[in-house]
C-alpha cells in the first residue's frame, strides 16, 4: 500500500507540473511569436528536430535504463554513474560534430543555410540536457518526482525570462531574431542542469555513499545498461529521424508548390509553432492520464487481471473520445478565433479549424499507446507510430506539391486515424474488447453539439457587451460546464467492460 501511495503521489506531482509547464509553454510561444514572427517560428521549428535526434541517441533510452536499474538501493549511484558515463561522452561527441559541421547539416540536410548559426548554439545545450535527463531518471526510480517536476518548471521559467531579457536589451526596436529562441533554450537547459546538479549532490551527501566497488563492477554495469538501452534508443532515434525529415520536407514541398522560401517557412511556423500548440494544449490532461495508466496497467497485467484491464480501457476510451469531441467543437467555434487574436496571425484561425478534427484521435492515440506500453507491447506501438509518420511523408511527397499545406494537414489526420485504429485492433485482439459505438461516439457527439449550441447563445449576448478574448473564453468555459453537467446527469452507461 505504501508503494502504491508513492506512485499516486508522484503521478499527481508530475501531472501538476505537466499542466503548469503546458501553460507556461503556451504563453512562452505567444510571446516568442510576437517577437520573432511567423518566419522566425518556422526556422525554430525546423531546427529543433535535430536536437530531438541527438537526445534520442544520448539520453532517452539511457534515462529509461537508469529509472529501471536505480531501483537497486545498494548500487543506485553506481548505476547512475554508469548511465552518465554512457550519456555525457556521447553528447559531447555529438556537440562537436554538429558544431563543426553546422554549415553542411544546414545546407544538405535541413535545406536552409540560415539554420547554420542556430545549430551551433543549439549544439551547446546537448551535454546539459543529457545530464539532467539522467538525473531525472534517477529520481523517477526513487519516486522523488518533485525534483524532475520542479526542474521542468524551472527550465520553462528561465526560457521565458531569457527571451524577455534578450528582447529588452538587444531588440528594443521590436525586431528580434530567432536567435533569442535558441539562446533561451540553451539557458533553460543550463538552469535545469545546475538545479539537478545541486539536487544530486545533496542526495549523494545525505546518503553517505561508500564507494567500495571495483572498476570491473562499474564496467559490467555499463555493459548491462548499454544492452538494455540500445533497443529503446534505436526505436526513438528512428522516430525522430522520420519527424526531422518531415520538418525539412514541409517547407521544401511548399516551395515546389509555388511559394517563396520566406512564405513557406512562415506557413510552417504558423502551423507548427502556433496552431498545433493550441490544439495540443488539452493533452496536458490526456498525457497525465497516460502517465497514470502505464504503471496501473503494468501492475494489473502482472496480476493477470484482464477484467480490470478491460474496464480501465473502456473508461479511458470513453473519456478520451468525450474530451476530444468536445475539444473539436470548442476549437472550431472559439479556439480558432482566439488563436488568431492571441498570435496576431489570421491564418491561425483556418489551420485550427482544420486541425481541430485531430483532437479525438490524438488523445486516443496517446492513451492507448500508454496502455500498450504498460502491457509490454513497446515494439508494436513503435511500429504503428512509424507507420503513421510514413503516411504523412507520403502526403508530403505526393500531394503537398500539387495542393499545398491543406494536404499536409489531411495527412496528419489520416496518420492519426491509422495509428488510432492500429492501437485499438492490437488491444482488441489481446483483450477481446468490443466497440461501443453508441456510448463512445453518438452520446459524446450529441452532448458536444448541444452544449456548444447553448454556449453560442451566451457568447452572442456577452459579445454585445465586451469584445476580444473575454466572450470567446466565456463561451468555451460555458460549453465545458454544460457538457460536464449533461454527461454527469444523463450518460446512461457506467463503462462496463465489453
Amino acid at each position: 500500500m505504501k508503494k502504491f501511495n508513492n506512485v499516486i503521489k508522484g503521478t499527481l506531482i508530475l501531472t501538476t507540473a505537466g499542466i503548469l509547464s503546458k501553460i507556461l509553454g503556451f504563453f512562452y510561444r505567444i510571446y516568442l511569436s510576437r517577437c520573432i514572427g511567423a518566419a522566425g517560428m518556422g526556422l525554430f521549428q525546423i531546427v529543433m528536430p535535430a536536437a530531438g535526434i541527438v537526445f534520442a541517441i544520448c539520453s532517452s533510452g539511457i534515462q529509461t535504463a537508469i529509472s529501471k536499474f536505480c531501483c537497486d538501493k545498494k548500487n543506485d549511484f553506481l548505476w547512475l554513474i554508469s548511465g552518465l558515463l554512457l550519456s555525457i561522452p556521447t553528447s559531447l561527441i555529438l556537440t562537436f560534430i554538429v558544431y563543426t559541421n553546422a554549415d553542411f547539416i544546414a545546407t544538405r540536410f535541413i535545406l536552409n543555410e540560415a539554420c547554420s548559426s542556430l545549430l551551433k548554439i543549439l549544439s551547446l545545450s546537448f551535454p546539459f540536457a543529457a545530464f539532467h535527463n539522467c538525473i531525472n531518471g534517477f529520481y523517477f526510480a526513487k519516486k522523488k518526482t518533485a525534483i524532475p517536476a520542479f526542474s521542468q518548471l524551472f527550465e520553462q521559467i528561465i526560457r521565458f525570462c531569457a527571451v524577455y531579457i534578450y528582447v529588452t536589451i538587444y531588440a528594443s526596436d521590436g525586431n528580434a531574431s530567432v536567435l533569442c529562441a535558441i539562446y533561451s533554450n540553451l539557458f533553460g537547459e543550463i538552469a535545469s542542469f545546475l538545479y539537478c546538479t545541486c539536487a544530486i549532490f545533496y542526495t549523494f551527501i545525505k546518503s553517505k555513499y561508500n564507494n567500495t566497488h571495483k572498476k570491473s563492477s562499474l564496467m559490467s554495469k555499463i555493459r548491462e545498461m548499454f544492452k538494455f538501452s540500445f533497443p529503446l534508443t534505436a526505436n526513438r532515434l528512428l522516430m525522430h529521424i522520420f519527424q526531422s525529415a518531415e520538418a525539412v520536407l514541409v517547407p521544401a514541398q511548399l516551395i515546389v508548390y509555388g511559394l517563396s522560401k520566406s512564405d513557406s517557412v512562415s506557413i510552417y511556423g504558423i502551423l507548427t509553432g502556433m496552431a498545433m500548440p493550441l490544439i495540443l494544449f488539452p493533452t496536458a490532461l490526456t498525457n497525465s492520464l497516460a502517465v497514470m495508466l502505464l504503471p496501473a496497467v503494468s501492475e494489473l497485467n502482472l496480476e493477470n487481471n484482464n477484467k480490470s484491464i478491460k474496464s480501465t480501457i473502456n473508461k479511458c476510451i470513453t473519456f478520451c473520445i468525450s474530451t476530444g469531441v468536445l475539444s473539436t467543437a470548442i476549437f472550431i467555434f472559439y479556439g480558432s478565433y482566439a488563436g488568431a487574436i492571441v498570435f496576431n496571425q489570421p491564418e491561425v484561425r483556418n489551420y485550427v479549424c482544420i486541425l481541430a478534427w485531430l483532437c479525438p484521435f490524438i488523445y486516443l492515440t496517446v492513451t492507448m499507446g500508454s496502455i500498450l506500453n504498460g502491457l509490454g507491447e513497446t515494439t508494436a506501438t513503435c511500429i504503428q507510430n512509424i507507420s503513421g509518420i510514413i503516411v504523412r511523408l507520403i502526403f508530403l511527397v505526393i500531394l503537398v506539391p500539387k495542393y499545398g499545406i491543406t494536404m499536409y494537414m489531411a495527412g496528419l489526420l489520416c496518420s492519426q486515424i491509422l495509428v488510432c485504429i492500429c492501437h485499438y485492433i492490437k488491444l482488441s485482439r489481446m483483450l477481446h474488447i468490443r466497440m461501443n459505438a453508441h456510448g463512445w461516439f453518438l452520446i459524446p457527439g450529441f452532448f458536444s453539439l448541444l452544449s456548444t449550441g447553448i454556449s453560442l447563445i451566451f457568447y452572442k449576448y456577452i459579445s454585445r457587451l465586451v469584445s476580444g478574448l473575454i466572450p470567446l473564453f466565456g463561451g468555451a468555459v460555458t460549453a465545458c460546464i454544460i457538457y460536464i453537467f449533461l454527461y454527469a446527469t444523463f450518460y446512461p452507461y457506467r463503462n462496463k467492460p465489453h
